[in-house]
């Protein structure tokens, strides 16, 4: 008669295997340094979509990063042309408690696929060297039952206006038509259900906004500064000397044939560079002003000091 007994969890009983790894993969890294405990990685569990046409037996824990902060894991798939990245989880030390679950991000093509790593003790990977670990496919290897096929769906609907994008839409999410667009929707036995969005002119799909007190068969301008139109509504607008009115589309154009500038580009081109001569004369003139100055100055006051006296002139007998 045994004398106690020792019922494992699942995550306990995974501590002391390899799982998710398979039995035959030795967890160890390409250069012999480095090997994942079993009590590090006790489940994994990563979906990915059927359309893929992928094998589960051939992911792989394709890397692990050991550093003083947290732990990185890149789980990777061994394609025809080379390993393909499909996730990545991060798993930080603070905070961490034993058995604990963390996102496991999937990478472009698979960006729209989270998983889940359940991380256990850290006690047996810190007596591993720190750094950057590289596995391949036969080290590393993955149990084909972690990876969960699922169907790829709409995870998100975004509105596109322009070069406005809106914010990831999901949910419940109803499409409702505008103004003349009509939206039917199509199912077909055997067939995939489609949504027609269609644009009709005047079926009367949208109420007309009705407001309160509009009166009926009245013009929208009934006046203009109390002059009324004739019978036929017809109200006419006469233009004088400056002022020519021209029919246009949909509208009046009012045009000021007075004040329009007369001068193209060219001619204001060259008013601008006879202004710029005329202003470099200006300068040369004044120069010249203050040279006379100058010299009318000195001239006066040559002239003054050689003045003679108020005595006369001596003569000799």
């Amino acid at each position: 008669m045994p004398l106690s007994q020792w019922n494992l969890e699942w995550l306990n009983h995974n501590a002391q295997r390899e799982y998710p790894l398979t039995d035959d993969a030795t967890a160890r890294d390409n250069t012999d340094s480095f090997q994942i405990p079993s009590d590090f990685l006790v489940e994994l569990d990563l979906p990915i979509h059927a359309a893929m046409d992928m094998e589960p037996a051939k992911f792989f824990i394709r890397q692990l990063g050991a550093f003083p902060t947290g732990f990185s894991i890149i789980v990777s798939y061994d394609g025809n042309d080379g390993f393909i990245d499909v996730a990545t989880a991060l798993i930080p030390r603070v905070g961490h408690t034993r058995n604990k679950t963390y996102a496991l991000g999937g990478v472009e093509p698979f960006d729209d696929t989270v998983g889940k790593v359940v991380i256990g003790r850290l006690s047996s990977i810190d007596e591993q060297p720190p750094g950057v670990w590289e596995f391949s496919p036969a080290t590393g290897a993955l149990e084909p039952d972690v990876i969960r096929p699922i169907i790829r769906g709409v995870q998100s609907l975004i509105v596109v206006n322009g070069s406005q994008r809106s914010s990831r839409l999901q949910g419940d999410i109803e499409l409702v038509p505008g103004t003349n667009i009509q939206i039917t929707p199509v199912i077909v036995e055997g067939q995939d259900p489609q949504i027609i969005i269609s644009a009709i002119s005047g079926e009367g799909t949208i109420e007309d906004c009705v407001c309160e007190g509009d009166e009926a068969d009245q013009p929208c301008i009934k006046t203009i500064n109390g002059v009324r139109p004739t019978p036929d509504g017809k109200f006419a607008l006469v233009g004088d000397d400056c002022l020519q009115l021209e029919v246009t589309v949909n509208g009046l154009k009012i045009t000021d044939t007075c004040c329009a500038p007369c001068c193209g580009c060219e001619e204001l081109e060259r008013i601008t560079s006879d202004l710029e001569r005329f202003n470099q004369n200006r300068v040369t003139l004044e120069k010249f002003s203050d040279q006379l100055t100058t010299s009318v100055n000195e001239f006066s006051l040559t002239v003054l000091g050689a003045r003679l006296g108020d005595r006369g002139c001596i003569t000799c007998e």
